[in-house]
């Protein structure tokens, strides 16, 4: 089998620790050292994913690299750090990020991520599976589908999202119950913890793990939001999950 193909961008690579452990012996990987190089290879050169490694940036480069344009690129996008944060998470995520490295974490777990990345989220296959006949019920929704998988994992309001729409709140809140019989924030909750069972399911993460993927401010919240969703907690849900479907569980 062939190698995934990765783009990395590192103004300093012998800063990277994953350089030679896992970008270049895991995968077919080239790099950029400058934004321009960067920018040229994503939209470019085909590849699997890119990883914008933030290993030797210091806090106010992490800042600036944080706002290339890339991270909304036609790949998913990556970022490869020491130290990771919710702030960091929140940042990167609303800018187009979609999954976090840290280099601590276990050789296994970062291969997880990446192929985890490189599969897709599946966010609108599940979406138009489980309504599949509201998503032509309007321009509105179609739009709103598109806003939800752009910006995932970041967390937005529903008034961001009236915004996006150019729609008020009311009339939001009145499309998503007359379309899929819930308020916007019900169907945002499911979708997220159906997110996390996928990460379940297709990696070694543990819970605490994927609650930082996801942009919880805490594990605590992605298993209260799990309780909302299911009735029981993300432990409990693994169980299920040797025999059934994220999609089963959210019927």
């Amino acid at each position: 089998m062939s190698k995934h193909k990765l783009i990395l961008f590192s103004p300093e690579l012998p800063d990277c620790p994953w350089h030679d452990r896992i970008f270049n012996d895991e995968y077919e990987t080239t790099t950029a050292n400058t934004e321009e190089e960067f920018f040229t290879k994503i939209n470019n050169e085909p590849a699997d994913a890119a990883v914008i490694c933030c290993c030797s940036a210091r806090e106010e480069e992490v800042e600036n690299i944080l706002r290339l344009d890339a991270l909304t690129g036609p790949i998913p996008v990556l970022t490869c750090s020491r130290i990771l944060n919710p702030e960091f998470i929140r940042k990167g995520a609303q800018r187009g990020a979609s999954r976090f490295l840290v280099c601590e974490m276990e050789l296994e777990k970062i291969k997880d991520i990446i192929h985890d990345a490189i599969r897709g989220t599946g966010l609108r296959e599940y979406m138009e599976t489980r309504w599949p006949e509201s998503m032509d019920s309007s321009p509105y929704i179609g739009k709103l589908i598109d806003e939800i998988i752009h910006v995932f994992p970041h967390r937005m309001k529903v008034q961001e999202f009236a915004n996006r729409l150019g729609i008020d709140r009311g009339w939001l809140y009145k499309l998503c119950k007359e379309t899929f019989g819930i308020p916007l924030t019900a169907l945002l909750r499911g979708v997220w913890v159906h997110q996390a069972m996928r990460m379940m399911q297709h990696t070694n993460l543990d819970n605490m793990d994927i609650a930082l993927q996801l942009d919880y401010s805490e594990e605590s919240s992605m298993a209260r939001e799990f309780r909302k969703e299911l009735g029981y907690s993300p432990t409990e849900a693994r169980t299920h999950l040797t025999k059934h479907s994220p999609e089963d569980l959210l019927q």
